[in-house]
């Protein structure tokens, strides 16, 4: 089920820059491409659907397990992996008492695997979202690393 909660402005802008004091300026960086490059696809396309957050790198597989960096991803506004049941279609499970009965096979549970960019964000919430989480260091800082991985969507 999609939820409709708005992320405020500059929501998880304390929690990114903490995440950017404790090494993970690389996974906030992807993060930030992915959440502007849906905004682009949703202007675009005209169409929003939710987007899964795939993270290609180890060091983003390890940012999304990380408790703190889960906690900003919902801070935004995005949601996290459901479980939900599934029925699959399939042929009737073979039964050796009945096998004149056509039986259903029972419900099979499957897991998301990803963190999700939720349809009800809008291009201008998810720009909003993406320019909170951007590294804004004190002057007279280095300047921002390369550009991350893009998002799986853009291969």
């Amino acid at each position: 089920m999609e939820e409709h909660w708005v992320p405020e402005e500059g929501a998880g802008q304390d929690m990114a820059q903490r995440l950017h004091q404790e090494g993970l300026a690389g996974p906030l960086r992807w993060l930030e491409n992915c959440l502007r490059r849906v905004a682009g696809d949703r202007e675009e396309d005209g169409v929003s659907h939710p987007v899964p957050l795939v993270p290609l790198t180890e060091e983003n597989e390890d940012a999304m397990e990380d408790r703190r960096f889960q906690t900003l991803l919902r801070q935004l506004g995005l949601r996290p992996p459901a479980s939900e049941q599934v029925r699959l279609l399939s042929p009737p499970c073979p039964h050796p008492l009945a096998p004149s009965t056509a039986l259903q096979c029972p419900p099979t549970s499957a897991q998301e695997s990803f963190w999700r960019i939720p349809a009800a964000l809008t291009p201008q919430q998810l720009r909003r979202v993406a320019a909170s989480i951007a590294h804004r260091g004190p002057p007279g800082s280095p300047p921002d690393l390369p550009e991350p991985p893009r998002c799986p969507q853009d291969l």
